[in-house]
């Protein structure tokens, strides 16, 4: 006990003098001085007491009858005034210094509360330092991790990109097989309407000499009528043509009025073989329906029937205007039934409106939203909505006023 008791003795006297030495050593050089200043200050204290001593023993030698002593007093009282005097310079300096202290000690205190303050924000600091190190590391953990799931997600971007590479290789393949058959399907349904075409043909040539025969005497009756007239231009160019006597024809080995084969089923007999008037006049001149001499006419005889309206205007040949419409093939065409609009769709999976009025080569709108080429486009009654079909199996029905998409469907069979 009394080893501990001196170890803590001895610890006690040493912080007190490092107390002592760090509250005097800012003060170390006033102590000194006041320090000298009392030992100055005893010291006259001590000779001042020495000297009032020595006075009064002057003072009693004096009343004694001393003479010769009034020259020493003198000079001892001029010495005490000045003892007083520079007593009281003592005390008026120890004076300052006791007021140098306190001011001292304020300015002290000052730079303790300024280093309280100083140590308090260094805290805070540190605080938010240590904080600010604490988010600086999670960040670092999660840019690692996003550096993982972003390597993750190349990866997966890769194989996506092999299987989608692998999946349109397929497309290809698929969409080659699919052409392939769409053009084994066109040959056959070609062969099928060129069967069906002969068939047709075969039976129309049965029945087409009574309606040659039909038209050629109603093209004479009329012939012969613009022929008496004087100021006619066909008796002009045309040949007089001897009227038959017979004034009807045999269809089928059947007499047929002229009221009840008329015009009309001419002409459509005609459309089903697919002869045009030229070709008609030609077939009747073949037949020996009309004179040689007219066969020799039968150009001007032509232009002279065209000009009276007789025959139908030739197919027009001028084009109207010509533009790009899709960048690949062009599927459909269709125009508005309300105005001058024209609706295209092609490979390119869109369907594009034309502003045929305006003449200009700029689309007016172009219709997105199919994932394959459009292959048919109609419009309603109104023209307000368009409806595109698409080799996807879809329909699709947009606005022509605002070209936005409407309805998306798909059927599957």
């Amino acid at each position: 006990m009394s080893t501990e008791e001196c170890v803590w003795r001895e610890h006690v006297v040493r912080r007190l003098r490092e107390r002592d030495r760090k509250e005097c050593e800012n003060f170390k050089e006033i102590i000194v001085q006041n320090n000298r200043l009392i030992d100055h200050v005893a010291q006259l204290k001590s000779d001042n007491l020495k000297l009032s001593v020595e006075n009064e023993q002057l003072r009693n030698a004096v009343s004694t009858g001393g003479s010769g002593s009034n020259v020493a007093i003198t000079t001892l009282e001029k010495k005490l005034l000045a003892q007083q005097e520079e007593l009281t310079d003592l005390h008026k300096r120890k004076g300052e210094n006791s007021q140098m202290i306190v001011d001292l000690n304020l300015k002290v205190e000052q730079q303790k509360k300024l280093i309280a303050e100083k140590e308090h924000s260094l805290y805070e600091q540190q605080t938010v330092n240590n904080r600010l190190r604490a988010e600086v590391q999670l960040l670092h953990s999660s840019l690692d991790e996003l550096k993982k799931l972003n390597t993750t997600l190349l990866d997966e971007h890769t194989a996506l990109q092999l299987a989608f590479s692998s999946l349109e290789d397929k497309m290809r393949s698929v969409q080659d097989e699919n052409r392939c058959l769409l053009e084994r399907l066109m040959r056959y349904k070609s062969k099928d309407a060129d069967k069906l075409n002969e068939e047709n043909e075969s039976i129309i040539r049965k029945r087409l000499p009574s309606i040659f025969r039909k038209r050629s005497a109603k093209l004479k009756r009329d012939l012969e009528d613009a022929v008496r007239e004087p100021n006619s231009p066909i008796s002009q160019t045309v040949p007089s043509i001897p009227h038959s006597n017979s004034a009807a024809q045999f269809v089928g080995g059947n007499p047929v009025s002229d009221d009840e084969f008329d015009e009309a089923s001419i002409n459509g007999a005609m459309e089903a073989v697919g002869l045009d008037d030229e070709e008609y006049i030609n077939a009747r001149f073949s037949a020996g329906e009309v004179p040689q001499d007219g066969m020799r006419n039968s150009a001007l005889a032509m232009d002279t029937l065209k000009a009276a309206g007789y025959l139908g205007q030739p197919n027009p040949t001028k084009i109207l205007m010509k533009f790009e419409a899709h960048e690949n093939e062009s599927h459909a065409v269709r125009w508005s039934p309300v105005e001058r609009l024209v609706a295209t769709g092609g490979a390119d999976r869109k369907v594009k409106l034309w502003d045929i009025g305006k003449g200009s080569s700029e689309p007016r709108a172009v219709l997105s939203g199919s994932s394959a080429g459009i292959n048919s486009v109609d419009f309603d009654s109104t023209g307000a909505y368009i409806l595109g079909t698409s080799n996807d199996y879809g329909a699709r029905v947009w606005t022509v006023m605002d070209s936005r998409l409407r309805v998306s469907s798909y059927h599957f069979e």
